[in-house]
């Protein structure tokens, strides 16, 4: 038997009597060693002879013209030593590992190298796998899972963050009830905590599948997850957790998207009054930003002061144009539930 270098991997010939061994290696495979010394030996208790070719595999272009399953990678007469690893397109520069007993081991068991022997040179009892432990999942079959979790993920923030949501749209649109969101306020911890853990469980698997292909699974190497896929991963959990945290900052959004208010108006001497409101339902900057934008547009108001952690809305506006349970409507008409407070 002898060792070459660069060979390309091939079928032998019609006719040819010599068996045919290649083992597929990168430099520092600490289990390229080791797996030569595996095909000897299996050799020696078949009692075959065979040609051993071992092929460093250079580059990750050279990686895909051998298709290279990782290393250490072992053919007889052109086959994978593993039958279930033939139709894998995992190719690259990676470490590779087999199933040996239940664990996995960097260097192809002996079963599974004499197996191939035997079934190259007909003496095998058909394509029987050895070790018929299911390979674990490749990082591209559990993908879709990691994707849905983290499209899942934002789309439990977005609805976390209705209450906040809707009323800058009912504003700008002019469509639906300013208070129309605050029938999600109510599920807004649970919707969150729904959140926190299609994140946990997405970032899970990627990890998962992080560490499965810094030590592939057997049968073939896992391709590793790509930087591309860990940004994408890493955006998703940001707007997920932005849009969980939207409420806090919905205010500054709403001001930015209905515009500053205007100054207030003057009216006439005399002519000025104020009516304050008692809204229990005006939990949201977004909500109070969009109905003091709606009040201004009103004629007669001239100017409009909304606290939210008083729940509270003072109006001033000019008495001779509009009265203050012409105000109380249209706030009512926004969907929420104002009560005048007496003048003192």
């Amino acid at each position: 038997m002898s060792g070459a270098s660069g060979i390309e991997p091939h079928s032998p010939s019609e006719g040819s009597s010599i068996m045919k061994i290649e083992i597929l290696y990168f430099d520092g495979c600490p289990h390229h060693r080791p797996a030569v010394e595996q095909v000897k030996e299996a050799l020696r208790q078949e009692g075959l002879n065979a040609e051993l070719v071992e092929i460093n595999v250079t580059g990750a272009a050279r990686a895909q013209e051998l298709k290279f399953l990782g290393s250490p990678t072992i053919r007889v007469n052109g086959q994978d030593i593993e039958p279930a690893a033939r139709s894998s397109t995992s190719f690259g520069l990676m470490c590779r590992t087999y199933m040996d007993g239940g664990r996995q081991t960097g260097v192809p068991p002996l079963k599974l190298i004499r197996e191939a022997l035997r079934n190259a040179a007909g003496n095998g009892q058909g394509d029987e796998i050895c070790c018929a432990e299911r390979p674990a999942r490749s990082t591209s079959e559990t993908a879709p899972r990691r994707s849905l979790l983290m499209v899942s993920a934002v789309a439990a923030a977005i609805a976390a963050s209705l209450c906040c949501i809707l009323p800058i749209l009912a504003a700008i649109t002019g469509l639906g009830a300013i208070a129309a969101g605050a029938a999600f306020e109510k599920w807004r911890p649970y919707l969150l905590g729904v959140t926190g853990l299609l994140l946990a469980a997405g970032l899970i698997f990627a990890w998962r599948d992080r560490k499965r292909s810094c030590a592939p699974g057997s049968l073939c190497a896992a391709k590793p997850i790509s930087r591309w896929n860990w940004i994408t991963l890493g955006l998703a959990a940001v707007l997920a957790v932005g849009l969980a945290a939207f409420p806090y900052y919905s205010g500054a959004v709403a001001r930015m998207a209905l515009g500053a208010p205007s100054p207030a108006r003057s009216a006439g001497a005399g002519h000025v009054s104020q009516a304050a409101f008692q809204i229990p339902d005006l939990d949201c900057p977004a909500c109070a930003v969009s109905l003091s934008s709606a009040l201004r547009k009103l004629p007669g108001v001239l100017d409009v002061s909304s606290d939210v952690d008083a729940h509270r809305a003072v109006v001033t506006y000019d008495p001779t144009a509009l009265n203050a349970r012409a105000l109380e409507d249209v706030i009512a008409g926004a969907g929420f539930h104002p009560s005048l407070e007496p003048r003192s």
